[in-house]
């Protein structure tokens, strides 16, 4: 079995992960966005006014897809890579953005389900590059010129929203 590595992430990669969250946040409809690591730990969230209970809510969810990907082998199938529960008021959408982060969405019942997954997964398209790691290097592989076409990729995924 290979040697899981640990997630790490420089402040750059951070940054960029909340200005993406926030741009999401406000062309989706979405209450509240969490990137959250796949052990259950918070990474980053965006919120202006719902915040719940981050932590129990980042252990849950991320349990909970754990639970999802089981569900999937037993179905012979490869994986499932979302998971969306309906309330009466406040639907969550949980997405994988790699092996070792998933994106948490949360949006009341007058918002778009199909906006929602819309943009969330061009946000996911962002936030891979963000995260993506060198199999070689301990530390996210980056050249000089990334941070400032992060931000471009970040401004073009909304730009006709």
């Amino acid at each position: 079995m290979p040697k899981r590595k640990g997630l790490v992430i420089n402040d750059r990669q951070l940054d960029l992960c909340d200005d993406l969250l926030q741009k999401l946040k406000e062309v989706s409809g979405s209450t509240f966005l969490a990137l959250i690591s796949t052990s259950g730990q918070p990474i980053t969230t965006a919120s202006d006014e719902y915040h719940p209970e981050t932590l129990s809510l980042a252990s849950l969810a991320a349990s909970s897809f754990a639970a999802t990907q089981q569900l999937a082998r037993i179905l012979d199938e490869n994986e499932f890579t979302l998971l969306f529960h309906e309330g009466r008021a406040l639907n969550l959408h949980v997405t994988q953005v790699t092996e070792q982060v998933l994106l948490i969405v949360t949006f009341g019942r007058e918002t778009q389900v199909g906006k929602v997954r819309l943009y969330t997964q061009r946000a996911v398209e962002v936030l891979r590059q963000i995260f993506e790691v060198d199999e070689d290097e301990e530390t996210p592989a980056m050249d000089a010129d990334f941070e400032s076409s992060a931000g471009r990729a970040i401004d073009d995924l909304f730009q006709d929203a």
